[in-house]
């Protein structure tokens, strides 16, 4: 004989390690009591709420507030649908504010983060009360990263800005406008000249070959790379040249 599953499986109980989408369907078609409201091992301020002695859904302590739920109080399906979503959007919103405090982010980088745990309608309330309010500006965000990497180039700060998300347009003018302000030359003469220091014993050509890589992942463009690197190799030994011949091998 075939078992029902548990209200809790049904509707993404605490336990269940992958978070699951709740069956809005099923959870609409309920009514009854409520007969507990307890708090989660995991999670103090959330509470699992039963109705007529079944696990149904977890929600914050404070959506239990706002929606004034209480035991002995008589719930139907469409109560608990609207309080299930209220419930979601402050889990939405607290995620999107604990990520954005980790470190600056672009809107896409928001959005994406979203859209791995809530649905699309969840999200993108929750990305209008953020530009609403000021918490995402992509402009903003690509200027801060241009000014934390001060040792890339154009070309790789476009390159990330673009990853990132933020519009093509938006990081051109960001990037001109910064960049504006700094002899790329010397930036980039700076960059290698210390990155040369950590060498021991190369010759020219191997050190030439290593900076023109190095300041080639950092977005600068080859006529810059040489003007950049002339002066710091002029005083390096060239590298030693050998040649076969009849079947020993000479220094030239």
């Amino acid at each position: 004989m075939a078992t029902s599953k548990p209200a809790g499986a049904r509707f993404g109980g605490p336990r269940s390690r992958v978070k699951q989408a709740p069956d809005l369907e099923a959870l609409g078609q309920l009514s009854g009591k409520i007969t507990a409201l307890e708090a989660q091992k995991k999670d103090p301020k959330r509470r699992s709420v039963f109705v007529d002695g079944q696990f149904v859904l977890g929600l914050h302590e404070e959506t239990v507030l706002l929606a004034r739920l209480k035991v002995g109080q008589t719930v139907d399906g469409p109560k608990l649908v609207e309080v299930l979503k209220r419930d979601e959007a402050k889990r939405a919103w607290d995620d999107a504010l604990v990520y954005l405090g980790a470190a600056p982010r672009s809107r896409r980088e928001v959005e994406r983060k979203l859209a791995r745990r809530y649905d699309a309608e969840v999200a993108q309330g929750v990305m209008e009360r953020l530009i609403a309010g000021g918490w995402l500006d992509d402009a903003e965000f690509a200027a801060a990263y241009v000014r934390s990497h001060g040792a890339y180039g154009e070309r790789r700060l476009l390159t990330d800005l673009s990853r990132k998300g933020v519009a093509r347009e938006v990081a051109a003018q960001v990037v001109r406008d910064l960049l504006g302000e700094v002899d790329s030359l010397e930036q980039a003469r700076a960059a290698a000249e210390g990155r040369l220091r950590r060498m021991t014993d190369v010759d020219r050509e191997t050190a030439q070959r290593r900076l023109a890589g190095f300041l080639a992942r950092r977005g600068y463009g080859f006529d810059l790379i040489s003007r950049a690197l002339a002066p710091l190799l002029a005083d390096l030994p060239r590298a030693e040249r050998r040649r076969r011949t009849w079947g020993r091998r000479e220094e030239e």
